[in-house]
C-alpha cells in the first residue's frame, strides 16, 4: 500500500473545478461488500441488508488510485459507521489521518506559549480545563450575588 502524501494532488492543483475546494483532500474513503463463504452457524451476522452473505470492507485510496488503507473482515451486517469507527480506534492497523503542521497552527502555539496560556494536547484535557474554569466562574458569581 502507498504512504499518504500531504502535498496537494496535481489533479486538484491543476483544475479550477477542484482547486481550492478540495485542496486539503487526501483521497477517497468508502466501504464495499465482498461476497463471503462462512459456516452456517455464523451466516446470519454476515448477511447484509440486501440478503447476501458478505464482508464489509473499508478502503482508502489517494488520487493516484493507490490504496493507502484497507480494513476487511467485518460482518456484512455491520454498518459502515461502525467499521469506520473501528478503523479509527483500533490498537493495531489503525487508520491515521495524516495531519499537516500549518504555519498558522505553529504561530498559534508559539503565541499561546508566550502568553503563558496552557496548550492542550488532547480534547479531553481542554474539556477538563473548561469544566474547572466554569466551576470557578459559577462559584465567583454566587459569592458576588450573595454578598
Amino acid at each position: 500500500m502507498a504512504k499518504p502524501n500531504l502535498m496537494v494532488a496535481s489533479k486538484i492543483r491543476e483544475s479550477t473545478r477542484f482547486y481550492p475546494y478540495f485542496k486539503n483532500c487526501l483521497g477517497a474513503i468508502d466501504g464495499t461488500h465482498i461476497p463471503a463463504m462462512v459456516s452456517n452457524n455464523i451466516a446470519p451476522s454476515y448477511r447484509n441488508r440486501k440478503g447476501v452473505i458478505s464482508q464489509n470492507v473499508l478502503a482508502v485510496c489517494n488520487f493516484d488510485m493507490e490504496f493507502i488503507y484497507v480494513l476487511s473482515g467485518w460482518e456484512g451486517s455491520a454498518h459502515d459507521s461502525k467499521v469506520l469507527y473501528d478503523a479509527l480506534r483500533r490498537r493495531t492497523n489503525r487508520f491515521v489521518v495524516p495531519q499537516e503542521e500549518t504555519e498558522f497552527a505553529v504561530k498559534l502555539v508559539e503565541k499561546l506559549s508566550q502568553n503563558n496560556e496552557e496548550v492542550f494536547e488532547t480534547q479531553d484535557q481542554e474539556r477538563e480545563s473548561a469544566n474547572i474554569w466554569r466551576e470557578a466562574m459559577a462559584q465567583q458569581m454566587w459569592r458576588d450575588a450573595t454578598n
